[in-house]
């Protein structure tokens, strides 16, 4: 049979024909030398139709290759493990369809508690002041801390099981005992140690100073607007981080200082995506010390 007779036999074009023996699934039973018309015969057309319901199972070529020389019976098996597989594929997806709205709504309503509770530590205004913000900034750095905040909980890393929150000593896990916990935060709790993280941040996340040049430093200040508008401008194709080293007694010791850190570089210097984050120590000389710092 000419291609185009068993085209016509097959139901399909003689592209897809063309396209089937150059990539050697089903390959002409003779080429003319001269005139290189392709040549098929009859029973070919079976090779076809298992070729063509391969296919729309979603077989691989290669996986179609070995089919195509096998039994029915195998054929047959092959589905019933294609079958199972996608079975699994599916029932895999009704777990994430499940599950998809809780994550969301725990990681929303942390982001929401974390966003009160620092905005109820502004009410003395005296937080901003220390960053050189005005009173009337105070909703513009929560709303940047909750963008912040957004960015980082939605990474494809990050899973509402592994936010881990510190207090002093008490560890808490999973986005919605987070969540809680900082909703029942008291004055008490202000004096504690406070760090949230994640289980989640790989070795290379994390800040080593080893990683960074420093470009800016300083030392001996009193507040940090004493020295940010000394701060040089950052650039828009590098990733910072913001350092430092703190006397005792300054400052409170909870996830407010790094988050306001961030939202004054924002206000000051316009630096919202490059400004990876800040890592806030305690000064072993009795001096507050501040470096900014570019990865490598």
């Amino acid at each position: 049979m000419t291609i185009k007779e068993f085209a016509q036999l097959c139901n399909c074009s003689a592209q897809t024909l063309r396209y089937y023996d150059r990539i050697g699934l089903l390959k002409p039973i003779k080429v003319d030398p001269w005139s290189g018309y392709r040549y098929y015969a009859q029973n070919q057309a079976i090779d076809f139709v298992k070729i063509k319901n391969l296919q729309a199972a979603d077989f691989t070529i290669e996986e179609i290759k070995q089919l195509l020389t096998q039994t029915d019976e195998e054929v047959y098996a092959a589905f019933d493990r294609k079958i199972a597989a996608q079975e699994q594929k599916l029932a895999k997806i009704k777990e994430i369809q499940q599950t998809y709205l809780r994550e969301k709504s725990n990681m929303e309503a942390l982001i929401s508690g974390l966003s009160d509770f620092l905005l109820g530590q502004l009410s003395d205004f005296e937080g901003l002041r220390e960053f050189g913000m005005e009173p009337e900034d105070r909703f513009r750095v929560v709303e940047h801390v909750r963008t912040y905040l957004n960015r980082w909980l939605t990474d494809p890393e990050m899973t509402e099981e592994n936010v881990t929150l510190m207090v002093n000593d008490r560890r808490i896990q999973g986005a919605a005992q987070v969540a809680e916990a900082i909703q029942n935060f008291t004055e008490a709790n202000l004096d504690d140690t406070i760090l949230l993280g994640t289980e989640a941040l790989s070795a290379e996340d994390k800040f080593r100073p080893e990683d960074f040049d420093t470009l800016w430093q300083t030392s001996g200040w009193d507040h940090v607007r004493d020295f940010l508008d000394a701060i040089p401008p950052l650039e828009s194709d590098r990733e910072y981080c913001l350092s430092f080293h703190l006397k005792e007694g300054n400052y409170r010791e909870d996830i407010s200082f790094p988050l306001f850190m961030l939202s004054a570089m924002i206000l000051h210097k316009g630096a919202a995506e490059v400004l990876m984050g800040c890592a806030v120590e305690r000064s072993t000389d009795g001096e507050n010390h501040f470096a900014l710092m570019r990865r490598k």
